[in-house]
């Protein structure tokens, strides 16, 4: 997964000072994780077919006491998830004094838990599933953004791009998309990946929230009571890290369209400070059946009918990359 800066997108030097930390930081705890043999310690169970799909195939979440299992993407609102789990978890304030980016504790410290290790022993057949998802359109578009302004790092997609040169070349949409069509994306960074998770093969999905019509914690609210969860009100109890988190959402500025923003290439500066296009500038006809084309799985599995880029919920005007 890659990291994101933790300063707030301004002059290029201070934001290249935050990623020299951010890597510096992120290294060190893959070192002392390794260090400890943790890193390369699955837990047991995780050798069985199914095990191998919750510990190599973008791993979901497991409430254990809940018998609740997560699945979910990066782009799309998998840091409001992450929250809301954590929550329900209990882990909330420890993930918060642990790191500002949740997913760093999820990566360090929920996965090798004691409480995440031993549910890979429990029968998932009595689980309950939830399935977050987000129109692939506009979750292609978010991927593009991310990758003009932070990057994948350890990602096969950002070395044949040479992502330290197009921070200052650019990349167009179109570009982009050409590098998708040359992916696996069955099993590429899952920032770009295909949402449908194997795991749905085995078990089936009994909640599914796609996040660019609905409110996600609205819907997670009507959900709660029917798998035995407290409501929660994380609009309260992470109010002050939700606000942290802003420097990640889209610029507000927006790029006029020209008529030819698909082709035009788009920079760092763009997709960090803004101004940046709106999703149908990018989206035309040609881009749409591109990405229909490779993520034709999703869209059989989640959206039968063509979707249009509709307006952004709450949920998914924080932008996050897990």
């Amino acid at each position: 997964m890659s990291k994101l800066p933790s300063g707030k997108a301004g002059p290029v030097g201070r934001s290249d000072f935050f990623d020299r930390v951010n890597l510096a930081w992120e290294t060190f705890l893959t070192s002392y994780y390794w260090a400890k043999g943790k890193r390369t310690a699955p837990p047991p169970g995780s050798q069985t077919e199914f095990g191998q799909l919750l510990w190599r195939a973008s791993p979901p979440l497991i409430h254990p006491r809940a018998r609740v299992l997560v699945l979910y993407s990066p782009k799309a609102a998998c840091t409001q998830v992450m929250i809301w789990f954590l929550h329900q978890l209990g882990h909330l304030r420890a993930a918060r004094d642990f790191h500002v980016w949740p997913h760093d504790y999820r990566d360090y410290v929920y996965r090798y838990s004691e409480l995440y290790r031993n549910a890979y022993a429990m029968d998932f057949t009595k689980f309950k599933v939830i399935r977050v998802v987000r129109d692939p359109y506009e979750r292609t578009v978010s991927s593009y953004r991310h990758m003009l302004g932070y990057g994948f790092r350890r990602d096969s997609l950002s070395n044949r791009l040479r992502y330290w040169n197009i921070r200052n070349t650019g990349l167009s949409f179109a570009e982009f998309l050409d590098c998708l069509e040359r992916s696996d994306l069955t099993r590429c960074n899952p920032h770009y990946r295909i949402q449908r998770h194997p795991i749905e093969d085995i078990l089936p999905v009994h909640y599914l929230i796609n996040v660019s019509n609905e409110d996600l914690f609205k819907r997670l609210n009507e959900i709660e009571p029917e798998i035995g969860l407290p409501r929660s009100n994380i609009a309260v109890a992470a109010a002050d890290w939700l606000k942290e988190l802003n420097w990640h959402k889209r610029p507000q500025n927006t790029l006029i369209d020209d008529g030819h923003l698909y082709t035009r290439r788009l920079t760092w500066e763009n997709a960090r400070v803004g101004p940046w296009p709106h999703y149908d500038a990018l989206l035309t006809p040609q881009a749409r059946e591109r990405i229909r084309r490779c993520y034709a799985v999703d869209f059989e599995a989640y959206f039968q009918e063509p979707t249009k880029a509709p307006s952004i919920s709450p949920a998914v005007q924080l932008e996050s990359a897990s």
